[in-house]
């Protein structure tokens, strides 16, 4: 029973994520990243995460920007994750503050 039910959130979860709903995707993307109701797989994960920082959801960006630093489901791209984190800086985050401090520091 419980599986049945997962799979149905599942359902209306992918439903509201291709609809654009940005927390939605940011949920999928954590589903698609942790294999949880779904197969694992870090590029839809990367995918559905980038969809959802780009509506300008500021854990999703922040999020999406430890994607790139990591190489999760894609390239690493330190500039890029850089770029999340600030983005997502600006609207308050305070992990994505530290990271953006973290990598500014570490910078030659």
């Amino acid at each position: 029973m419980a599986l049945g039910n997962d799979e149905e959130k599942v359902r209306l979860l992918q439903a509201d994520a291709e609809r654009g709903e940005a927390r939605a995707q940011r949920h999928l993307a954590n589903r698609y990243l942790r294999g949880k109701g779904l197969p694992a797989d870090p590029s839809l994960a990367a995918f559905w995460m980038e969809r959802a920082a780009r509506q300008g959801l500021a854990p999703a960006q922040r999020s999406f920007g430890e994607f790139l630093e990591q190489g999760v489901g894609l390239d690493p791209d330190p500039e890029g994750a850089r770029t999340w984190y600030a983005a997502a800086s600006e609207q308050g985050d305070p992990v994505a503050r530290r990271h953006l401090q973290r990598l500014e520091q570490s910078d030659p």
